[in-house]
C-alpha cells in the first residue's frame, strides 16, 4: 500500500459518511428548501438593516434564541404561523415579496 493510501486510511473517520443520502434528501426537498432559503435571506437582511439580534427577534416572536438560530441555519421547517410572526416582528412582507419575485 502506498503512503497516501496509508495516510488516508489512518485518518478516516470511524463514523460512516451519509453524504449520498444527504444529497438525495436535498434533491428530493429542493422546492421547499428554496422557499426556506429565500425567507431566511430576507429575514437575515431585515435583521441586519434594523440591527436586530437573534435574541431580540426571539423575544419578538415568542421563542428561544436557539430556535431562531435553527431557523436561520435552515434546520427547521417554518410554519405559516412562524412566517407570520417573523413578518410582524420585522415589519416585512415575506409571502408577498416571494410572490412578486416568482413572477
Amino acid at each position: 500500500m502506498n503512503k497516501t493510501v496509508e495516510y488516508l486510511s489512518s485518518h478516516q473517520s470511524d463514523t460512516p459518511s451519509h453524504w449520498k443520502e444527504n444529497a438525495q434528501w436535498r434533491r428530493d426537498n429542493a422546492d421547499w428548501l428554496g422557499y426556506a432559503q429565500f425567507i431566511t435571506l430576507l429575514v437575515m437582511k431585515s435583521m441586519d438593516e434594523q440591527g436586530v439580534t437573534q435574541k431580540q427577534l426571539a423575544e419578538r416572536i415568542g421563542c428561544t434564541q436557539q430556535y431562531v438560530s435553527n431557523l436561520l441555519k435552515g434546520n427547521s421547517n417554518m410554519t405559516l404561523e412562524t412566517i407570520a410572526r417573523l413578518e410582524k416582528a420585522l415589519d416585512i412582507d415575506i409571502v408577498r415579496t416571494k410572490l412578486t419575485y416568482s413572477k
